[in-house]
């Protein structure tokens, strides 16, 4: 049986679709494929929903009382997502200096920044919350 070009080329296509349509296995843990990225005893914001995107690692470990009254310029108004792998409480702020807006997230969970606190954070308290 001879193959001509034009049906060469109509079974490479197929062939190639049929390999990209395989599905592959997906993590139940959104967090999962960042564990490596946010190390243990961080702050983490992500610029994106679900942990992705860019990342910002805040350092509460050598002083719990270590708070971030403004995240920076590169990071205000930016994250989209956090995740506390610290010990202590963290608070975001959607203004620098502990002012506007905050939300307590609990050591070791993770929050999805949603309507007033998406991409409007500005400050970080660590252990002071509300004060």
């Amino acid at each position: 049986m001879k193959l001509t070009t034009k049906t060469a080329v109509v079974a490479a296509a197929i062939a190639s679709t049929a390999v990209l349509a395989v599905p592959g296995t997906a993590s139940a843990d959104p967090k999962d494929g960042i564990v490596s990225a946010c190390a243990e005893g961080m702050i983490c914001l992500f610029d994106g929903h679900n942990y992705t995107g860019d990342l910002l690692q805040l350092d509460p470990v050598s002083n719990p009382q270590v708070s971030y009254p403004f995240v920076g310029w590169a990071w205000n108004d930016r994250a989209s997502s956090v995740w506390n792998r610290s010990h202590w409480d963290a608070c975001i702020y959607t203004d620098a200096n502990f002012n506007g807006l905050y939300y307590t997230i609990p050591p070791g969970a993770t929050q999805e920044l949603l309507f007033l606190y998406d991409n409007a954070v500005s400050s970080v308290a660590v252990e002071q919350c509300g004060t």
